[in-house]
């Protein structure tokens, strides 16, 4: 399973959908100070995009990691994953770290939006 899972057309495009992701932000990030509201709240968009593309990789990892025919790799990885996640974070799971973050980024850009 771990070959099909991480060979499939719709996972290879969609890791590299997260890095092209990754490395547009990574640019925007280089000036962000400088940056005026309109310009941070295109970032604040660009995080959120990410962030989407990380939860639906996420999910179908957490899918595949659970089936049947489910290679030891698959689960690894994912155990592995959520191993690092709660470490790093006091002890939470990956969705809800991805998720406080969007939330944190939807309310920064409510106050930008309506700051303007």
């Amino acid at each position: 399973m771990t070959e099909d899972f991480f060979q499939s057309d719709v996972v290879r495009e969609s890791l590299e959908d997260i890095q092209t992701t990754y490395t547009e932000l990574l640019k925007m990030s280089a000036g962000f100070a400088e940056y005026d509201i309109k310009k941070r709240v295109e970032h604040i968009d660009k995080t959120l995009e990410l962030i989407a593309k990380q939860k639906v990789f996420y999910a179908r990892l957490a899918l595949a990691s659970h089936e049947d025919e489910s290679d030891d790799a698959v689960e690894y990885i994912k155990d592995r994953v959520d191993t690092l996640s709660f470490k790093t974070t006091g002890g939470m799971d990956l969705m809800s770290v991805l998720q406080v973050m969007e939330d944190k980024l939807i309310g920064w850009k409510k106050e930008m939006n309506d700051a303007q």
